[in-house]
């Protein structure tokens, strides 16, 4: 794995496996545990989504629009 996809695919991991305890675990955790889960995944595909724009656009400087 390159820089690039750790920065992008680990958070997008992270982000799914937080959604999917939530779902699992959703009549344990109450409210703040689900929104504190939620708020973390969205927190999560916020970064990945910025470094995957910051590497398009990178490219996109670098290789040109072929």
């Amino acid at each position: 794995m390159n820089e690039n996809e750790k920065r992008i695919l680990l958070p997008l991991a992270v982000g799914n496996t937080l959604l999917l305890i939530s779902s699992l675990c959703k009549s344990q955790l109450g409210e703040f545990g689900d929104g504190l889960l939620c708020g973390m995944t969205l927190m999560c595909y916020i970064y990945a989504f910025i470094h995957m724009v910051v590497f398009f656009r990178n490219n996109l400087k670098h290789y040109g629009n072929r």
